[in-house]
């Protein structure tokens, strides 16, 4: 049988890593050329970013308290010798001169090399604030010199993406449903929550409250929080396999769309075994790191939805993954990323991709203190929820978004 007659899955499934990167190349490369000249990084900076209001906190699902602000933080620059600026998520400042050593006089077309050189420094090994945010800005300066939006350079599926409602608070079951549907009244159309309670009943009582508060055409999604960043730190309950099973069977009967991190992290074995039990499909791999770790995830049958972090991963690492969860029939929905830059750039990774590899894209929206509108105060353009519950892409070239002048802190 020829390469012609196979099957996309079956040929995909036969490349090897680099080709599977090279099935993943971007059309930016014809960008190149039309670019104006040949650009060079001259360097990097983190610019701080004023703190317009306090809006208070509140706990998270472990208890831990959650400050919520407007404003804050930072983000990073990557200049130009032709005066072109690309913006990104902030970065861990401790890298700066490295990240420097490593970019400047560089093209930022050359961006295969770039973020594999960053990933080395800290796209993961130096933490969820590593290096991941400047790979982004690289993308931003190139959607710029090439002057277009980021999900046309890497191939545009679509022009809009439903967003769905994540929670970080362990509420009541009642609140919940009241939450819902206000959220529904809005225009949102799926809605995550956190199912971290000391009994299963309780889990499911939460499940039954939104579901009663809405209709069947609203999407409950469930996140276990079995398989934190830092696995040693977790507070909550920790489930067993027999309470992971039966607490997916309930969901699955409640018609829950999905449930996140039943299991620790690295319990392939037994993540296997419980997605072989049940129809509703399992997501997870927030906090997993490297190309060869979501293909284990996906070759071993853990996850039909696997959920890489644009601010660990980068972008380049994202784009890969995506083809090799579409080879394997499988989804690609980012975790949440920053709720600014990092978001907007998995706003454009998911409409880059098909509906049927990446239908949603996640928002934190924990109202009141944690509207997700709070994050995207900092920029001229912030995302808005369309009243028919999608969000519609940036047409500014790169990620398409400025920040406003009054939260910048210049030196």
């Amino acid at each position: 049988m020829g390469v012609r007659d196979m099957r996309r899955r079956d040929f995909l499934k036969s490349l090897s890593l680099t080709a599977v990167a090279l099935a993943s190349t971007p059309i930016w490369q014809a960008a190149r050329a039309a670019a104006a000249g040949r650009a060079k990084i001259t360097e990097v900076k983190l610019i701080p970013l004023r703190v317009v209001k306090d809006l208070g906190s509140y706990p998270d699902w472990q208890g831990s308290p959650r400050n919520y602000y407007i404003g804050g933080g930072a983000f990073s620059e990557v200049h130009t010798d032709q005066g072109m600026i690309g913006i990104g998520p902030e970065f861990n400042p401790a890298l700066l001169k490295q990240i420097n050593t490593v970019l400047v006089g560089a093209d930022p077309f050359d961006i295969e090399v770039l973020a594999a050189r960053l990933y080395d420094l800290g796209g993961s090994g130096g933490g969820y604030r590593g290096s991941a945010g400047v790979e982004i800005a690289i993308w931003d300066l190139i959607g710029k010199l090439s002057n277009q939006p980021l999900y046309k350079l890497w191939g545009a599926d679509r022009e809009r993406v439903v967003p769905y409602a994540s929670m970080l608070r362990l509420s009541t079951p009642k609140e919940r449903g009241e939450l819902a549907t206000k959220l529904k009244g809005e225009g949102w159309k799926a809605m995550k929550v956190r199912s971290s309670f000391s009994t299963m009943r309780e889990d499911i009582e939460l499940v039954e409250s939104i579901r009663k508060s809405t209709s069947d055409d609203w999407t409950i999604m469930c996140d276990g929080n079995k398989a934190p960043f830092n696995e040693g730190s977790t507070k909550g309950v920790r489930w067993d396999f027999t309470r992971a099973c039966q607490t997916a069977l309930e969901y699955q009967r409640l018609g829950v769309y999905w449930l996140e991190e039943p299991l620790p992290r690295y319990a392939y074995d037994e993540l296997a075994e419980l997605n072989r039990m049940i129809t509703m499909k399992l997501a997870g791999g927030e906090g997993n790191r490297g190309i060869h770790e979501f293909r284990d995830l996906l070759d071993k049958g853990c996850f039909d939805i696997v959920q890489p972090e644009v601010m660990l991963e980068g972008p380049t690492h994202l784009r890969k993954i995506a083809v090799l969860a579409e080879s394997s029939e499988k989804m690609c929905i980012p975790h949440v990323g920053d709720s600014r830059l990092g978001t907007v750039c998995d706003l454009h990774l998911v409409a880059s991709w098909p509906d049927a590899v990446a239908p949603y894209l996640e928002i934190f929206n924990d109202q009141p203190i944690g509207d997700y509108t709070g994050p995207f105060a900092i920029f001229e353009n912030p995302l808005v929820l369309t009243k028919d519950g999608y969000f519609d892409l940036p047409q500014g070239p790169g990620l398409g978004m400025k920040v406003r002048e009054d939260f910048i802190v210049r030196s």
